[in-house]
């Protein structure tokens, strides 16, 4: 819902122009193409793009301001609990002129403060709260990084964004070298702090900064996903049964789907055929009498549209469909990086997922609910349920290895696990990001439950790495329509549930489970005894598919449409030693170097998408399956 942009100027005095405020929300409007609302005084820019979901009047629109005119508020997010937040304060004797949560968020933050509110919100949220008397603005981001949230800061001035290509009219672009480097030697994406451009972060989830104009910003934390590893939870959990552990996420599930689907616009959902959006829709079609259900159909032999349709046809739902073909890999990719602002060759599936956002958009539909987070609360991807064994091979002799390695299936895969012991050296480019969080966790994990980290702790790890670039991924390609992602896996109940299970409800033994990355263990085993309840078989054992696409790994990108571009000039290279760069290249370096190229050309060259569209579609093709 929404995006936001500020600007504050150090000295307190300079007046950012509102042409250039113009600008930088024009630049965001996709986010908000329901309205915008811009502010400018001394020392101070606010810029607001409206998507509205929750009380589509005028008078909710943003920067939002109490009756006084002390105190603004621009917010991109949902908070869910905000009715009763409302009563809280309405017994208090506060009166409200708006039915929105955005002005619970604002005076709850004018009555409360920010140190006492932003515990008690539960939703997804970035926002800036500006009390004119005190020259001050607190800046906030949700506890799992749902709401994207950047800063940029200078000796002159402050800027912060939903996206940065709302900062071009304020600063130049830089790369980031380091992370550059990083990405080509096939390390992970960003998720805090060093970002993709020089001198701009990444807010880290559930951060708190506060700023009083014209002195350093002061950062702390309100939230992290650690807090809730739970001793006494955990022992609540423990003496459960079987039955009652499906129960209360049973019930979890169901009250976190009924939540999100109140909105006071058209609320539909995304169909992947999977599990997690099956359940998820399925439970919806509970509460909502005709819910609208959208799939991106990835052409080919990866299709899962006889799945999504087996689901519409179970719940007597029309299954409005996308079909995402091998061009469309080459067309669209430069519109998806224009949105992604980084590239995005770990997540191949940006692509339909745009298309698909955009077909959601063509159908009045403003929000949708999403699968996402399930698999990392519940251990649905595949290589972790063989975590343990790859644990034990490589603590073993050179002869039990090679026994191993004989094992049918088993053997292969833990053979194959070598991709998994970290690169120290594009760990160390990147501050060794991942490596501190996982350490941390597993200090906490210990230290709270009094055992030591098991495969559980991968929950923590993959909520707070993994996870964030997945909701980048769906904040960027469903705003790019104007669409809003809502995540019903993302409960903060739920999610307390998921990091406290003992992991035998997570991954469990059993015989009569045969698929190649795991045999004879079910993955997500709670979610799919829920969804037994709500689906036939073959939708809630369905074998994960992981919306997988394989267009790029069949796309073959020409020399000459690196010629003089972005890479070359970045890296100092000549033309013969660009030659033999791009000729030695092999396939997934290529495709690593062609979004690297697209991105440099419009975030650092500001070149025309529809030039740098018509550069690749003439330099690229696609090799047909047979």
């Amino acid at each position: 819902m929404c995006g936001i942009f500020g600007i504050l100027f150090a000295n307190g005095v300079t007046k950012p122009p509102e042409n250039r405020l113009n600008q930088s929300s024009e630049l965001i409007s996709h986010r908000g193409p329901d309205g915008y609302g811009v502010y400018s005084d001394s020392g101070i820019g606010l810029v607001h793009a409206r998507l509205s979901l929750v009380d589509l009047q005028q008078r909710s629109n943003q920067p939002m301001w109490n009756a006084e005119q002390t105190h603004c508020l621009i917010y991109n997010g949902e908070i869910y609990n905000y009715k009763s937040l409302r009563q809280s304060l309405v017994e208090r004797g506060v009166e409200f002129n708006t039915t929105s949560d955005t002005e619970v968020l604002l005076k709850l933050l004018i009555i409360d403060g920010a140190e006492k509110t932003l515990p008690r919100l539960q939703g997804m949220f970035a926002f800036a709260f500006y009390d004119l008397k005190k020259k001050q603005v607190v800046l906030a981001r949700d506890r799992f990084g749902i709401k994207p949230l950047h800063l940029y800061r200078d000796n002159e001035k402050i800027v912060f964004s939903s996206e940065i290509k709302a900062m071009k009219p304020w600063i130049e672009l830089q790369p980031n070298t380091f992370q550059m480097i990083r990405y080509l030697m096939n390390y992970g994406a960003p998720i805090h702090d060093k970002g993709f451009y020089e001198n701009i972060d990444i807010v880290p989830a559930g951060s708190v900064i506060t700023i009083d104009m014209g002195s350093e910003p002061q950062f702390s934390k309100f939230s992290d996903v650690l807090d809730m590893v739970s001793h006494d939870k955990a022992e609540e959990l423990e003496g459960l049964s079987k039955e009652q552990i499906v129960d209360l996420v049973d019930e979890q599930m169901q009250f976190s789907v009924k939540q999100m689907l109140h909105a006071d616009a058209p609320v539909g959902a995304l169909c992947s055929g999977g599990v997690d959006s099956s359940l998820i829709m399925a439970i919806a079609a509970k509460y909502h009498n005709n819910l609208a259900i959208f799939h991106a159909d990835v052409v080919g032999p990866l299709s899962e549209y006889d799945a999504a349709a087996n689901l519409a046809r179970h719940l007597k739902l029309d299954l409005l469909t996308v079909q995402a073909r091998d061009e469309d890999f080459i067309r669209m990719t430069p519109e998806v990086l224009y949105h992604y602002e980084q590239p995005f060759s770990g997540h191949p599936h940006s692509v339909p997922f745009m298309l698909v956002s955009k077909l959601v958009q063509e159908h009045g539909v403003k929000g949708v609910l999403s699968g996402e987070g399930s698999d990392e609360c519940f251990l649905g991807y595949e290589y972790l349920a063989l975590e343990p064994f790859w644990n034990f091979y490589h603590r073993q002799t050179g002869k039990i290895r090679s026994l191993i390695e004989r094992i049918p299936v088993i053997g292969h895969q833990l053979c194959s696990s070598e991709h998994n012991i970290p690169k120290l050296v594009p760990d160390m480019l990147g501050q060794f990001e991942k490596t501190i969080d996982q350490r941390k966790a597993r200090e906490i994990y210990t230290d709270r439950l009094n055992k030591p980290a098991d495969l559980n702790v991968r929950t923590l790890d993959l909520l707070r790495n993994h996870l964030v670039t997945l909701l980048h991924r769906n904040d960027t390609m469903g705003m790019s329509a104007g669409i809003e992602a809502r995540f019903p896996f993302l409960d903060e109940s739920l999610v307390e549930t998921a990091i406290n299970l003992p992991l035998r409800h997570k991954i469990r033994f059993s015989p009569v489970v045969w698929e190649k990355d795991h045999p004879f263990l079910r993955d997500k085993w709670v979610i799919r005894k829920v969804a037994d309840r709500y689906l036939p078989k073959l939708l809630s054992q369905r074998k994960k598919r992981g919306f997988d696409v394989n267009a790029f790994r069949r796309m073959t990108i020409e020399k000459r449409f690196f010629d003089s571009g972005f890479i070359t000039s970045q890296f100092k290279l000549s033309r013969n030693e660009a030659t033999y760069l791009f000729e030695t290249a092999g396939q997934p370096l290529m495709i690593k170097l062609m979004m690297l190229e697209v991105w440099g050309r419009l975030f650092m060259e500001d070149a025309p998408l529809l030039e740098v569209q018509q550069s690749l579609q003439s330099s690229a093709s696609i090799r047909s399956l047979r």
